[in-house]
C-alpha cells in the first residue's frame, strides 16, 4: 500500500503509478486500494480523462474462480502467471510487484493481440483484460492460486483453488483429451 503524507516527488509517482494502471483500464477500486494518497473520485475523473469521457467500470470484482469457464482458459492463464512470476524479482506468494504485473500484461497482449477483450462475451483467451491479470496476480499472492512444474510437459500451470478444474496440468489433461479423440476406437 502507498501511504498518505507523501513528497512532491512521491505524489508524483503515484500519479504516474494511477495513470499506468488506470490506462490499461484497472478497475478503479484496485487502484484505490493500491494508492491511499488519490481519493476514489479523482481515480475516477483521472479515468474520464484518459479514456475520452468513458466511465470506470462497475460491478461486482472478478473472483479468480469465475476467470476460466473452458479449459483451454486456464492455458492462458497459466501463461500470464508463468510472465509474471518471471518478471518479478520478488516472491510473488507474499507481495504483488506492479511493474512486473504491467510488464506480463503488455507482453501478453501483444502476444495475442486479437484477442483481448475488455467487456463480454470473453473468449477463451483469459485473462481477458488487466483487471482480471490483477486478479490472477492477488489470488496468486494470497494462496488462492499457486504455480506448479509440471514434469511430464516440463511447464508452469496454474491450480485454483475452489475452482471447477481439478489441480492437475491442463496441457496434459488437453493433450491426453486430445489423444484419446484420435485413437480409433477409444471414442
Amino acid at each position: 500500500m502507498i501511504a498518505e503524507g507523501l513528497s512532491y516527488e512521491d505524489q508524483l509517482q503515484n500519479y504516474q503509478l494511477a495513470y499506468q494502471l488506470l490506462k490499461r483500464k484497472l478497475r478503479t477500486s484496485y487502484v484505490s486500494q493500491l494508492i491511499k494518497s488519490i481519493n476514489l473520485p479523482e481515480i475516477r475523473d483521472i479515468h474520464r480523462s484518459i479514456h475520452q469521457g468513458e466511465s470506470p467500470s462497475s460491478g461486482l470484482l472478478p473472483a479468480i474462480e469465475a476467470i476460466p469457464q473452458v479449459r483451454e482458459s486456464m492455458l492462458y492463464i497459466s501463461l500470464f502467471a508463468s510472465l509474471y512470476r518471471s518478471a518479478s524479482p520478488v516472491d510473488i506468494t507474499t507481495e504483488m510487484d506492479v511493474p512486473a504485473i504491467i510488464f506480463a500484461w503488455d507482453f501478453f497482449c501483444e502476444t495475442f493481440p486479437n484477442h483481448i477483450r475488455e467487456r463480454r462475451p470473453y473468449g477463451k483467451v483469459r485473462p481477458a483484460n488487466f483487471s482480471e491479470a490483477w486478479v490472477v496476480a492477488q489470488a496468486l499472492k494470497i494462496g488462492l492460486a499457486a504455480l506448479h512444474y509440471c514434469k511430464s510437459c516440463h511447464g508452469d500451470h496454474i491450480v485454483i483453488y475452489n475452482s471447477k478444474f481439478p489441480p492437475t496440468c491442463q496441457v496434459c489433461v488437453i493433450d491426453q483429451l486430445r489423444k484419446r479423440e484420435n485413437t480409433p476406437g477409444l471414442r
